[in-house]
């Protein structure tokens, strides 16, 4: 009995399952898109009946405002919603979905504003809108490079990951050149190592898991005890594999990754990647 292979249940589970957030994946395009074309709807329409005279009365400030902060929440939501789901790393990953939902959402708005504020002789009708709109154009362009600049991960040339781990590791052994094998059943592998400064590093090679038809997968590390530092992250997908690699949150006690493949993924699969969390202060002691 000692000698059968051991498989965590939450491993065989994970893969015969889809992610729940998968499974809402087409109800969410759904609702985003809806609210898209019902904030576009009434705004163009509002502005139309103004435009043609049929609607004159003024609306009451007090309404006004309700108007245009539900219009900003609503807008809101509908634009983190969809990036929450469907994250983005460069602009070259923005597709034609992102941009009709971010413009659309901006349309929308500019014509609610139009159409309560129309013919804008009231400056009160301009303190309540003008600034949303001023915002939407930072919230828009937020939307579009959702991910970019700061979280993504940065490989350090002058970076090399200590011999005792890359030349000896329990997880895997290499193959071939540019080719690795691993232990199905080990999850994550972690270093703690004092450097010759005293100060503690991690490093550590960890897994992610896909299933057919998933693209990103969530990635937590826990760190205990936690470090006496806030880390900065060196992370890189080991050879063979061209999946992208996001800095979420790097805190003393964990980090979490998320891990995004070039495509969906056909089959179950696993990609693993090489980590090192380690004070800031020691790139700066290498150059």
């Amino acid at each position: 009995m000692l000698q059968q292979s051991f498989k965590p249940n939450s491993l065989e589970f994970t893969h015969r399952r889809i992610p729940w957030q998968l499974r809402l994946r087409p109800a969410l395009s759904a609702t985003v898109g809806s609210i898209v074309a019902i904030v576009v709807t009434v705004g163009v329409l509002l502005t139309a009946r103004r435009l043609l005279g049929e609607m004159n009365g003024e609306l009451f400030p007090g309404l006004m405002l309700a108007l245009a902060l539900a219009s900003a929440v609503i807008v809101t939501y509908a634009r983190l919603a969809w990036r929450r789901n469907f994250p983005i790393e460069t602009p070259a990953d923005l597709s034609g979905v992102d941009q009709v939902i971010g413009w659309g959402t901006s349309i929308g708005l500019a014509c609610l504003a139009v159409g309560c504020c129309y013919p804008g002789y009231r400056t009160v009708d301009w303190l309540i809108w003008l600034p949303i709109w001023v915002a939407d154009q930072i919230w828009r362009q937020d939307f579009f490079d959702a991910g970019q600049p700061g979280a993504m991960t940065e490989l350090v040339e002058d970076f090399s990951w200590p011999a005792a781990i890359t030349a000896d590791s329990a997880i895997s052994n290499e193959v071939a050149e540019g080719e690795f094998a691993f232990d199905e059943n080990i999850l994550q592998q972690l270093f703690r190592v004092r450097e010759d400064d005293g100060v503690e590093t991690i490093y550590g090679t960890v897994g992610a898991d896909f299933v057919a038809g998933q693209r990103v997968s969530v990635v937590h590390i826990g760190f205990c005890p936690p470090l006496a530092y806030l880390p900065e992250l060196v992370v890189e997908a080991l050879p063979g594999s061209s999946a992208k690699i996001k800095i979420v949150q790097a805190l003393a006690h964990g980090v979490r990754l998320d891990v995004r493949l070039p495509q969906v993924a056909e089959d179950d699969c696993q990609i693993w990647i090489d980590m090192a969390a380690r004070p800031k202060a020691a790139k700066a002691s290498k150059n």
